[in-house]
């Protein structure tokens, strides 16, 4: 009897209906696509320090292509974006020399991505868009933190160099108000050179911004006089050119920030060394050097190639954006 009962208990239990109903569980997979940076070089290689930035910067795979022009770049970029999907972790980086095809290309591959395969790109030719950003807010920190001199509107600077570098911190300059003046040091150049590329220059900054004015200085004597009424020198020619000389610094009077880029002796202003910061080498005359400026300029490719590798979507690293990481880097 008591075991037909607990028989007839057990079938009651195991035939009812359980009241819990089990869903399957989603598992949300994370991409692991790798990152590829495409690094479209104009030069005849392409250089070694943005592809070690690149993968220093968390990108897995980099590809560089030199000799780069912009007519090759729909193609390449399509192929690129259409054999991989949506949103993919894909970036367009450019550099190289020449600073005009740099231009041409970047717009080029801005043209030729098509929704919804949008990629973040990257335009720093041959680091000219770090490097000015670098010079010029490591300039405006060095006013602000040692001078007392919290808006550099009005201020006179000189940028010695019509070359990459020279002509995005003349542009940067002219945006916040700077009184800038480019300067052809080259002798094979000519007046008519620097006065198309200041109007250049001056259409590349737009409105608001303060006129830029071109110099051709081929001669000691102009850029010195050039020099006397500055209140900032950037020294921003090509590697190896020297400036202004130890006897033309010593001329110079009133309180001066000079900066200078060069890290091949012998160094555009003489006195200069690479590692200083603020240091007075002449009477009033203070100066950062290249190595100085530099971690400044590696730190702020570093930050916007790890951006971009971290970004979906249209976006572009230029030297309006540059100048802002520099400046950010700098106020921490």
């Amino acid at each position: 009897m008591q075991e037909d009962k607990l028989e007839n208990e057990v079938q009651s239990i195991l035939g009812r209906k359980s009241i819990i109903e089990l869903s399957p569980i989603v598992i949300k997979k994370k991409d692991l696509s790798d990152k590829i940076c495409y690094f479209f070089d104009t030069d005849d290689n392409a250089s070694p320090f943005d592809i070690n930035m690149a993968y220093d910067a968390g990108f897995d795979i980099v590809v560089p292509i030199s000799k780069m022009t912009a007519d090759q770049v729909p193609k390449l970029v399509q192929d690129a974006i259409f054999s991989r999907k949506p949103n993919a972790p894909t970036t367009f980086f450019i550099g190289g020399s020449n600073v005009n095809e740099g231009e041409k290309i970047a717009k080029q591959v801005t043209k030729s991505l098509v929704p919804p395969f949008e990629c973040p790109v990257i335009i720093d030719p041959r680091g000219s868009h770090t490097t000015a950003s670098a010079v010029v807010a490591m300039t405006i920190d060095v006013a602000k933190k040692f001078h007392g001199i919290d808006d550099l509107k009005g201020r006179k600077a000189i940028v010695f160099g019509a070359g990459p570098v020279g002509r995005i911190a003349a542009i940067l300059g002219a945006k916040i108000g700077i009184e800038t003046y480019i300067v052809e040091t080259w002798e094979k150049s000519s007046e008519k050179f620097v006065a198309d590329l200041a109007k250049e220059l001056n259409e590349e900054a737009g409105e608001g911004s303060t006129e830029i004015k071109g110099v051709f200085a081929p001669a000691l004597v102009d850029r010195e006089e050039l020099a006397l009424d500055a209140d900032i020198i950037w020294s921003l020619a090509a590697a190896g050119v020297e400036i202004l000389p130890e006897n033309s610094m010593k001329k110079l009077s009133g309180t001066k920030i000079v900066v200078d880029i060069n890290l091949v002796p012998p160094y555009g202003i003489e006195g200069i060394k690479p590692k200083h910061y603020n240091e007075e080498i002449y009477p009033g005359i203070f100066c950062i050097g290249a190595l100085a400026l530099g971690r400044l300029k590696s730190n702020s490719e570093a930050a916007i190639l790890k951006e971009a590798a971290n970004t979906k979507g249209s976006k572009v690293f230029n030297y309006n954006y540059a100048f802002e990481v520099a400046k950010k880097l700098l106020s921490k």
